[in-house]
């Protein structure tokens, strides 16, 4: 669903045309994301790169790198040698954990991996990125195409009305994201949002069982929160499945339930401003639903607290 660039941040900073051509280009949106390459130098290379832009433009760039932080550019842990340019450190680091691609001045060894800045396009093979994705429905590839979300979302949200924890298929699908939240993003906040149906489990059932349920499931030093919520007579149907952060999201049609490889899911990403509009739906303050008994914090345990 994601894929990693490597941008040189030179390129980026060589005019404000070439800026502002290339970064509407990524996003979580749209599926390409750039790696913050060399990690906490990268915005200042771009900006001190920016030497030539006007005040106007310096000041707008400095707006959008903000905006970037969020929404386009990723934390990966990559290795960095400072007394190497940084070409030379993009391909190192592509033999070794390839990126989609690498954009560049030059290409002095011929790489096919390197798109060369003057020659950007966006039709290039390496930049085209399909949308939607058809997903094997086990829980490590429902993982796996969730992973740059829930690696980089500082609010997670699982949104599925059908989501049941006692049941195997949605606890396997569940211990895997949160694996890799634990791993990657361990400070996130991790929420379950379902609907209250004739064959649903209430808060109670849930509170009830939550040792035997999420130990396990919950990796250690993590919590999760789980809400109930019941249509409105006459109003906004709960019926969508989705993965939302604050830097953009996945609709999944057949849920959370991993069912198997032999089955298969579709997956689409959805921009920012259509997440901030669903997470809002399912803010516990929110009237769209209705809340049903408390919100409910489980930890890694079983403890339960209400919240």
């Amino acid at each position: 669903m994601h894929h990693e660039y490597a941008v040189d941040p030179h390129v980026l900073g060589s005019s404000w045309q070439t800026f502002r051509y290339l970064i509407e280009k990524f996003g979580f949106d749209k599926g390409r994301l750039i790696a913050e390459f060399p990690r906490k130098a990268w915005f200042r290379d771009v900006y001190d790169s920016a030497s030539g832009f006007s005040p106007m433009q310096k000041s707008r760039l400095e707006i959008l790198l903000r905006d970037a932080k969020r929404t386009k550019v990723v934390r990966t842990g990559r290795s960095y040698d400072p007394n190497s340019a940084w070409l030379s450190n993009a391909l190192t680091e592509h033999q070794r954990l390839p990126f989609q691609a690498i954009i560049a001045q030059e290409n002095v060894l011929g790489s096919a991996a390197v798109l060369l800045a003057e020659e950007f396009d966006e039709q290039h093979p390496r930049m085209m990125i399909a949308n939607p994705v058809c997903v094997p429905r086990d829980a490590a590839s429902i993982a796996s195409a969730l992973s740059a979300l829930l690696e980089n979302g500082s609010h997670i949200l699982v949104v599925d009305p059908f989501f049941n924890p006692f049941n195997a298929r949605y606890k396997s699908a569940l211990r895997e994201c949160l694996r890799i939240v634990k791993a990657r993003n361990p400070n996130a906040v991790c929420e379950i949002h379902y609907r209250y149906h004739e064959n649903a489990s209430s808060p109670v059932d849930i509170e009830k069982a939550a040792v035997n349920v999420f130990v396990g499931v919950i990796p250690d030093g993590m919590s999760i929160k789980i809400f109930c919520w019941k249509e409105k007579d006459g109003g906004s149907d709960f019926h969508a499945r989705y993965l939302l952060t604050e830097a953009g999201g996945i609709a999944i049609d057949a849920g959370f339930s991993a069912e198997g490889p032999q089955q298969t899911t579709d997956m689409h990403r959805i921009d920012e401003a259509f997440c901030k509009q669903r997470i809002a739906a399912f803010d516990k303050a929110a009237t769209e639903y209705e809340l049903v008994e408390n919100v409910l914090l489980i930890s890694a345990t079983g403890q339960v607290t209400y919240v």
